[in-house]
């Protein structure tokens, strides 16, 4: 039941439909509807009952005491409002313990008790006779037709649909109420429609009939007038006994019970009259305290203007008004209709019908009674005969089938009877189907299971999948209004590796021990996902914060052994992002997208760290997809350009590698360290690398053509040009495109070339070198480097990281190292390429070393390609 403490504040669809219902109070408490002759309907108990049975007794009181600030404060507004917030607190204290009745015979007991009394004391002062039994009456059928409305709203219109926690029962209409709406609402609506008919026929004829009498009747005594007034005498006065005396035998003789007739001067003194409330001698000033409204050119309403505020007893006051100039004479002639008699044959009239009506509805009640138990009675007998109708076939059990009157029910009883035959031959030749049927039925309940499985449950690891953890979610932010939500993304380091090194049965073993460990975390608060992958998540529900962080440490000691996994031990870390709700998003979604960031933000740390989701991370994510959608606009429009950096050996040029440089007019200057793992990641690197080559070579040949030095060119070459089949056709067309000849080719490879398949990659790099191209490991030494790849791959140079180079002259261990590389790399006849040199320390101990070719700033930064035509046009570069 709804109280005032409870009441929900937030703009969900059981405020929306309250704040509707409390308007629609307002409405009609300060909008009555108010017809002709002060008949007055009001409605607003309708929408108070609503309230009252879908919101509580309190709410409904409120809201009936609130409407009593918009009524028209006067006594009968007042009083009524009054008999109505007690009509509310009746009905309400008759439901309030849970009592169970139908709210339309609730609200007649008040009618026919309370109710009564209290209309006949507010009217009683006001009105008599047959005016006091038509409020009355017209009041309580209008109190009938609004809990008549209310009661069936509730029972036809889903409002249990737009509250929550089932507070509102759904919607179970019987036979016997359908039947009692029905009955009802054919007897009050036209009944209630009757009512108002009368009044618009009755203004009608006023407006109409009563117009045209009058108006017959003023031009035959305009005509006897101006008979009297034969000899044009325009001098009236009250002196003149002889014409007072023929005014008032002409107004006599025209005398009727249904309208009077005043003569009277332009003063309004009266000269004659019919009324006997209007005497002679007197003024008769219609038009003072009173509301007067023109209805045609010389017919007038004319109502009391006094302090009364009873409509009814007002209008029972007033009159139509006739008037016309007796010209040439200076009087005026007023005939004068009291709306008293209209008032009294619509009384009539609604007293008989209400007669009628009670009648009608008493015999209508009792053959729809009849009906209704006899329908019923078919259909209890139908009920008892078909309960447990199977086992009694079964037994082959005698029923007694009910014999009705009802040609639809006796219909239906014969086709039971006949399916009731069927059925028992049937049962007859069923004992072994039921039997298959149970071992089907058995089959496809494991079979629902097994989906049920396949569609929530990892099928590797048994855990429960995306589909579950997606709805898991959802279903948590829905019920959980008080908690915070900690989503946990975990992501195995380098599975990939371990995946493509030790093949996938080894990956899907070390999946499943990964499983077994983060399962150890589940209990009341938290539940482990897989989604996929080596991608794992875990959902929790906490207080606060610190709690993912003991989380995160039993998650920790569970990583901290390593795993067995093919007679090897394997140390296993992840990389783990952490969102929170309602802090990081209040929708599975956003709070999916932030813990990804997130867990990216830790691979990029290392790791092996976990990381809680922050705004910082969000921005870092949106700049790296604002670079990622302008390198696309970028490569398709062609803006980036070639930077060539040389590469010296006794102060001369003997090669130079090719760099690329972007520069954006919104972005400005942007890394390749910053762009081209972007381009790794979205697949572009493969565009660009192929740009950068064919266009290295042109300049090459271009700057050969003009006689320049001839010196190789290097390339750098994303890994993931081994990956795909067309390297070598990339190299071929890029040489036959440009003329460059294949030994002033130079392409530079990364270590991590190596990882993915040794012998697939070795052998791109042998058909490599059959076409004459010479092959560079770039930062040797800094990844995964293995004397065994110098053994195996047909390479030429091994370039030497700048982290080796660097304070190379202040640090033995370094020196040593560079020293071993350069005799390892000499006495397999490789050349070898020092970079990063920027100091001349630097460039003296490689070249005492016997390094082969030196790089560096300390020689020159990347250039443009002008200048690099300049520095192959010298002789020496640097001193």
């Amino acid at each position: 039941m709804f109280n005032v403490r409870n009441f929900p504040l937030r703009w969900d669809k059981e405020s929306l439909l309250y704040i509707i219902l409390f308007g629609m109070v307002l409405f009609t408490s300060s909008y009555e509807l108010t017809m002709e002759y002060g008949f007055i309907f009001s409605f607003t108990s309708i929408f108070l009952f609503l309230i009252l049975r879908l919101y509580g007794l309190p709410q409904a009181v409120l809201t009936a005491v609130l409407a009593f600030f918009v009524i028209p404060h006067h006594f009968s507004n007042i009083a009524f409002h009054l008999l109505l917030l007690t009509e509310i607190i009746f009905v309400g204290c008759f439901f309030y313990k849970g009592r169970k009745a139908k709210m339309f015979f609730v609200d007649a007991l008040f009618w026919l008790t309370i109710g009564l009394i209290a209309l006949y004391l507010i009217n009683h002062p006001f009105v008599k006779g047959q005016a006091l039994y038509f409020q009355i009456g017209k009041n309580i059928i209008n109190g009938f037709l609004n809990v008549l409305l209310a009661d069936m709203l509730l029972a036809y219109v889903p409002f249990y649909k737009l509250f929550k926690n089932n507070s509102v029962n759904k919607n179970s209409v019987s036979i016997h109420q359908f039947l009692f709406h029905v009955t009802l609402i054919s007897i009050i609506i036209p009944f209630f429609l009757s009512v108002m008919i009368n009044v618009w026929s009755t203004e009608r004829y006023v407006k109409k009939e009563i117009m045209q009498q009058a108006e017959k009747n003023m031009n035959l005594i305009v005509e006897e007038i101006s008979f009297l007034n034969k000899n044009g005498n325009k001098e009236i006065s009250l002196q003149n006994e002889k014409l007072l005396n023929q005014l008032n035998v002409l107004v006599r003789s025209y005398q009727s019970s249904e309208y009077d007739i005043i003569i009277t001067d332009y003063a309004n003194l009266v000269y004659a009259s019919s009324s006997e409330r209007i005497l002679a001698h007197t003024v008769y000033n219609w038009r003072k305290n009173h509301s007067v409204h023109q209805i045609n050119n010389d017919f007038y309403e004319v109502l009391p203007n006094d302090n009364e505020d009873y409509p009814i007893g007002k209008w029972n006051k007033g009159n139509y008004l006739f008037t016309e100039k007796l010209e040439p004479l200076p009087l005026k002639l007023v005939i004068q209709y009291p709306i008293s008699q209209f008032q009294n044959k619509i009384y009539t009239i609604f007293l008989d019908q209400l007669k009628f009506s009670l009648i009608f509805a008493l015999c209508i009640a009792i053959l729809v009674h009849i009906v209704s138990n006899l329908f019923m009675k078919n259909v209890k007998q139908l009920t008892t005969a078909t309960t447990g109708l199977p086992q009694k076939l079964i037994q082959f059990e005698k029923i007694d089938w009910p014999q009705s009157y009802v040609s639809e029910m006796r219909l239906l009883t014969e086709n039971l009877v006949k399916m009731a035959d069927k059925i028992i031959e049937l049962f007859r030749e069923s004992t072994d189907m039921n039997e298959k049927l149970k071992k089907q039925t058995e089959k496809l309940t494991h079979s629902e299971d097994e989906l049920h499985r396949l569609a929530f449950y990892d099928v590797l690891t048994g855990l429960p999948n995306r589909l579950y953890f997606q709805d898991f979610v959802k279903s948590l932010i829905q019920r959980n209004t008080s908690k915070h939500i900690a989503i946990i993304f975990i992501d195995i380091n380098q599975f990939k590796q371990i995946n493509d090194t030790l093949g996938h049965v080894a990956g899907d073993t070390l999946l499943q021990l990964v499983a077994n460990k983060l399962r150890t975390l589940h209990d009341d608060y938290r539940e482990v996902f897989r989604l996929g992958g080596d991608e794992f998540v875990i959902v929790q529900n906490v207080n606060h914060r610190e709690e993912v962080n003991h989380t995160l440490e039993q998650m920790a000691q569970e990583f901290v052994a390593p795993f067995h996994v093919q007679q090897q031990l394997l140390y296993i870390s992840a990389s783990i992002g952490i969102s929170m709700y309602p802090e990081d998003g209040e929708d599975l979604d956003t709070l999916v997208k932030c813990a990804d960031i997130a867990m990216y933000s830790s691979k990029e740390n290392g790791g092996n760290t976990a990381q809680f989701f922050d705004k910082s991370m969000k921005n870092k994510f949106e700049d790296s997809l604002t670079i990622e959608n302008a390198l696309r606009a970028v490569i398709d429009k062609g803006g980036l350009e070639l930077y060539y950096q040389p590469k010296f050996c006794n102060e001369k040029v003997t090669s130079m590698e090719v760099l690329i440089r972007w520069q954006d007019s919104k972005l400005g200057n942007v890394s390749p360290s910053t762009f081209i793992p972007i381009a790794e990641d979205i697949g572009l690197i493969l565009q660009i690398d192929e740009w950068v080559l064919i266009n290295a070579c042109k300049q090459n040949k271009a700057w050969q053509d003009s006689g320049l030095a001839t010196v190789p060119v290097s390339v750098n070459i994303s890994a993931k040009h081994f990956q795909q089949d067309y390297l070598i056709s990339l190299i071929k067309y890029a040489l036959d495109v440009s003329g460059l000849a294949p030994e002033y080719l130079k392409l530079e490879i990364t270590e991590s070339v190596f990882i993915d398949n040794l012998s697939h990659v070795a052998e791109i790099i042998r058909q490599l070198k059959e076409l004459g191209i010479h092959i560079s490991i770039d930062d040797f030494g800094k990844g995964y480097s293995s004397l065994y790849q110098l053994l195996q791959l047909p390479i030429d140079e091994i370039k030497i990281d700048r982290q080796f180079i660097m304070d190379i002259d202040q640090n033995e261990k370094k020196s040593l190292l560079v020293r071993s590389i350069l005799d390892i790399a000499h006495g397999l006849q490789l050349n070898v390429v020092a970079e990063g040199i920027e100091t001349v320390n630097e460039r003296d101990i490689l070249v005492q070393m016997g390094c082969d070719e030196l790089q560096g700033y300390l020689f020159s930064k990347p250039i443009s390609s002008e200048e690099m035509g300049r520095f192959l046009s010298r002789d020496r570069v640097y001193s």
